[in-house]
């Protein structure tokens, strides 16, 4: 696997690149938050930056950070669905000269290859999750996204992936990790009138310890997993929050709910909606919960993290890898509810002084190897590169 260079020489180059991504859908979650900060971090070195997704919720974001945004739905399943998105998004990218074309999805990655080819623009693809075993379309969308000139894996666990799977030789392969503002997640920067109204909003108990996981309640991502853990966990004292449901009530949140109830655990687990307010609500955990044995990574754990709360996570997949294992935070194998019910107590059993350490381990760990600053500033490196010509065998 290449290294990325640590300084950029997008700012150098004799014309900074128009870089356009396209992500499935312009929304509050990790892959829509990467992108805007990579684009914006390009506007600010002097280049063009363009988003290509559907929706509006980050829209305002967008036009204040002079990022180019192409409403084009791109959130597709199946072939013909994305032959349509292609067809949309070539007619919205009318006007605009593109260098480098950056997919961060599997079926946008299919569409990108498509256009690099057509209209001689660099591709170049951020493998978010590990490769899926399903229909033929999505094998389909996941070797284009193998084949981008660059390919750039969010972890080991991610780069392990599509070196077994899709052969991606070293030459090919970029580690980035992804990153935070740590002015954003910053305990020191939460005004307690926050804190206090979250906690009125979801209706907390003041007598529990909070078992916070956010996660958006459009699959099981181990959110199913925990409520059986809660149930192995031999103290009443718990009281656990899944936050990201949607209106309407997604098909998944009504199986959640329903497990919630069969279990015994309706006074000691609910449900709330997506929270804008993220770092207050860490704020009120004593724990954070995140990651699915499926997951590429986890920004849950990373936030998490900066904001001096223990995490637990899946052994599996790519969350453990943000962070310091049994440091600042524990895991456990995926199906063994029991050792996730462990992992739990390990964490709510630490005493206020071993909270104050592992806070101030855990936010040098972030500060070091997760802010938002080192992301952008890798990712404009890769760009400057593959614009300076740079074609790896």
């Amino acid at each position: 696997m290449k290294d990325v260079p640590t300084t950029s020489g997008v700012a150098s180059a004799s014309r900074p690149p128009a870089v356009l991504q396209l992500v499935p859908a312009l929304d509050r979650g990790g892959i829509a938050r990467a992108a805007i900060d990579t684009a914006a971090a390009l506007v600010a070195s002097g280049g063009k930056a363009l988003i290509a997704g559907g929706g509006q919720a980050m829209a305002g974001e967008l036009r204040r950070l002079k990022i180019v945004h192409l409403d084009v739905a791109l959130d597709v399943d199946g072939l013909v669905a994305a032959y349509a998105g292609l067809r949309r998004l070539r007619e919205a990218m009318i006007g605009h000269d593109i260098d480098i074309v950056h997919s961060r999805s599997p079926a946008t990655a299919w569409m990108a290859r498509r256009m690099a080819r057509d209209l001689d623009m660099r591709f170049v693809a951020t493998a978010h999750a590990p490769g899926g075993t399903g229909a033929w379309s999505r094998r389909l969308f996941d070797s284009a996204q193998a084949a981008a000139e660059r390919v750039i894996a969010v972890s080991d666990h991610i780069a392990h992936d599509l070196r077994q799977r899709h052969r991606v030789p070293e030459a090919r392969l970029a580690m980035i990790r992804p990153g935070i503002h740590l002015d954003r997640f910053d305990p020191a920067t939460i005004r307690p009138d926050r804190v206090i109204r979250l906690a009125a909003q979801w209706r907390l108990p003041d007598d529990r310890r909070i078992v916070l996981f956010p996660a958006r309640l459009t699959e099981d991502r181990g959110q199913a997993r925990l409520v059986e853990a809660l149930r192995e966990l031999s103290r009443d004292d718990v009281h656990c929050l899944f936050v990201g449901a949607e209106t309407p009530a997604t098909a998944f949140e009504r199986r959640l709910q329903a497990l919630i109830e069969a279990k015994g655990l309706g006074g000691r687990a609910a449900i709330a909606p997506y929270c804008e307010d993220m770092p207050a609500a860490y704020m009120l955990a004593d724990v954070v919960v995140a990651g699915g044995d499926g997951e590429g990574f986890s920004r849950v754990i990373v936030e998490a993290q900066a904001m001096g709360r223990p995490a637990v996570c899946d052994s599996a997949g790519g969350a453990v890898e943000a962070m310091l294992a049994n440091i600042t935070g524990w895991s456990a194998p995926p199906g063994v509810p029991a050792a996730l019910a462990r992992s739990l107590e390990r964490a709510l059993a630490l005493t206020e002084a071993d909270r104050e350490a592992l806070a101030a381990r855990a936010r040098v760990h972030v500060r070091e190897r997760f802010t938002v600053e080192r992301m952008a500033r890798e990712t404009l490196a890769l760009y400057a590169e593959m614009k300076a010509g740079a074609v790896p065998a």
